[in-house]
Parts: structure tokens; sequence; C-alpha cells
């Protein structure tokens, strides 16, 4: 990668939380590690560093925000060179280049990334569908985090097979845990766990009347603890009612800084998202999952998208059939009521965590020359 030149692009960063941003934020910092010249491009709202340039989008997928960004691509071409490689890492850039691809003639060559989302969305429309076809045959390569992304994008688009390849994520750095043990089995107070924004598709609401179908003798010794930024008010007040009927005690924490989500995955015993099937949206992996296995935590969680991905079912958690709202309460029932189960999944899981890391994904994504 001599003199070579990658420009990561991306709609989503943090401090903005979620699965794209992350991703895009933890593959910069991975490749900066491995000496791979990345600088990553991102909405205006981000903080800037010496690898990270902010350009004047606010981070969307409207038609006004893909022109912006094709417009910032256009005002430097001049930084750009034969060796240069763009990377449109999430659905938002990636959106814009469907658009816009046409937009400049000397385009560099060019990377993407399918986190999931973009198999519904990108194909409702006839036209972006022929697009993102277009785009996607003219990519360098087509990273998937999930085989069922793979799987779903060549249903669509079989003959963009021989450009794609399968490498999953990883656990958030600042997330993983620092403790060296599994964590201990003692002790008859059980702290369920859910971190994710609080929105009807992560099914929040769903984990609360799960709890509440539980036997009293069980509920008695039962907290809940729910992570996340509020993207839903009206859904937000509807589980904040229901967690007073539940019959356990529930906390709802909010968007929390790393260091205090990292106390708390640390001091919790069961993690459950069972996320739900939406009709624009996808779980096209699930970082989150890696990272409640790296504290040592049985997982719980629907059998939907790219979470067979993050999840061993049987051995670092439990997946159960999001149209089976009883299969989640016996498999919580079950967890609950056999803490040797969940110290052997949890201890499974750490090793399962440690196998996933982002610098082996940088070199394998980045590894081709344009």
């Amino acid at each position: 990668m001599d003199n070579q030149k990658i420009i990561l692009l991306t709609h989503e960063y943090p401090p903005k939380r979620g699965g794209a941003g992350v991703y895009c934020e933890e593959l910069v910092h991975a490749s900066q590690k491995l000496d791979i010249p990345v600088e990553a491009w991102v909405p205006e709202y981000s903080a800037e560093s010496e690898y990270v340039r902010n350009i004047p989008i606010k981070g969307t997928q409207s038609w006004f925000c893909s022109y912006r960004l094709f417009k910032e691509i256009w005002n430097n071409q001049n930084l750009f060179s034969s060796s240069t490689l763009l990377h449109f890492a999430e659905p938002g850039s990636l959106r814009a280049l469907v658009r816009f691809a046409w937009f400049i003639k000397n385009l560099p060559a060019f990377i993407v990334t399918i986190h999931g989302t973009e198999l519904i969305r990108f194909c409702k429309n006839p036209i972006e569908k022929i697009l993102f076809k277009k785009v996607l045959k003219k990519a360098k390569r087509i990273h998937v985090l999930s085989n069922f992304n793979r799987i779903e994008l060549l249903k669509i688009y079989p003959e963009v097979k021989d450009n794609v390849f399968l490498h999953p994520g990883a656990p958030a750095r600042n997330l993983v845990s620092r403790d060296i043990c599994t964590k201990s089995s003692t002790g008859n107070k059980v702290r369920i766990l859910c971190v994710a924004r609080i929105h009807p598709r992560k099914g929040q609401d769903l984990v609360l009347k799960t709890i509440q179908n539980l036997p009293k003798v069980l509920k008695y010794n039962i907290e809940c603890l729910f992570v996340g930024p509020v993207v839903n008010k009206r859904f937000y007040e509807k589980i904040q009612k229901q967690g007073t009927k539940t019959g356990c005690k529930v906390s709802f924490l909010g968007d929390l800084p790393d260091n205090e989500l990292r106390e708390i995955y640390q001091s919790s015993h069961i993690f459950i998202l069972p996320s739900m099937p939406r009709a624009n949206s996808i779980e096209g992996f699930g970082f989150v999952y890696l990272e409640a296995s790296s504290h040592g935590l049985p997982i719980l969680a629907h059998r939907i998208g790219g979470v067979e991905d993050a999840v061993q079912d049987g051995i670092t958690g439990t997946l159960t059939n999001s149209q089976n709202p009883t299969e989640l309460r016996d498999a919580l029932q079950h967890l609950l009521e056999n803490k040797s189960l969940r110290f052997k999944m949890g201890k499974k899981g750490k090793v399962w965590a440690k196998k996933h890391n982002w610098e082996s994904l940088a070199e394998e994504i980045y590894k081709i020359k344009p």
C-alpha cells in the first residue's frame, strides 16, 4: 500500500452512538495502529483530529445530504491520485454514491460496506435498485459483516458474488471487558441488562413483557437495566409505564459514557436484546452482543438478520424465534434458574469475543490496491 491514500466516507460517527458509527471509528483506529493511511471524512457534529476531517453534512440519507457529500468530493479532487481508494463505509455515504456516482467522471477506485438495511431501503425504488447494482458492479470490493447479509445481497445481485467478502466486526475497544476473570456465579440477585437505542425495533417492550410473565419467585431477585438513547419518545413513555408492572426493579439509565457503560456490563449477569423484524430495517450484525460476551454475559436474542454471526446459539447464548415470545420467556427462566449455565455460556462468550478484532478487518478490507 505504498503511497496509497484511503478515504473513509461516513454519515455516522461518534459521538453519535450506533452500529455504523462504531464500525467506522473502530476501523479508522485499527488502521492507524497498523500504519494503514486512512482518513475519515465525517459529519460536522464529530470531533476533528489528525485522521478525522469534518465535512459540512448533517449525516442523514436525505437527497440534500447526499448532494453535499458529493460536492465535497468534487471540490477536493485535487487530493486524489491514481492510488486513492474511497471507502463508502455505511448506508448514508453509500446512498450518496448510488445517487450521484455519475456526478464525477473520474471517481477514484472505491469499496463499499453493506450493513443490512441498504438491501431493503435501496431496493424499494426500481430506479435506485438499478443504480445500486451499477455501483456494486464497479466496486473493487464489497464488504458484508454477516453471512445473512451476504445471502440476502446475492439473492438480489448474484452477479457481484466474486467481489463480496465476509468479515465480522468486533466489540468497541472502549467497551471490552478489562477483567481477565470470568464473572462469578455466586449470589442470588441477578441483573438483566439491555443496551440499545430505545426504539420498537430493539424489543425493550418484549423484554419487560417476558419478565412480567416469569414466576413471581424468580422476579423477586431480578433487576432489569436499560441503557441507550431515547429515539422514540412515545415508545419510551410506553415502556416506562410497562416497567412499573413487571414485578421487579426496572431502571432506565439513558445513554451512558463508555466508562460507565463498561462498569454496568461488568456488574450484570444476563444480556438480553430481542431485536424485532421491521419493514425497513435489518439487524445486520450486532456489535453489542460481542461487547456483552466480552464481559462474560450469556446472551438472549432473536434469531434474525446477522445476529447468528454475533451469538453462538447454545454456546455463548440462546437464540429464539421472534414470532414465539414463549421461547424467550422459557430461555430467560432457564438461565435464571441455572447459575452454572450462565457461568458456562459467559466463559465461552469471553473466548468468542476475543476472536474478533478490528485489526484483522482493517488488514483484510484494505489489502487491495486500486
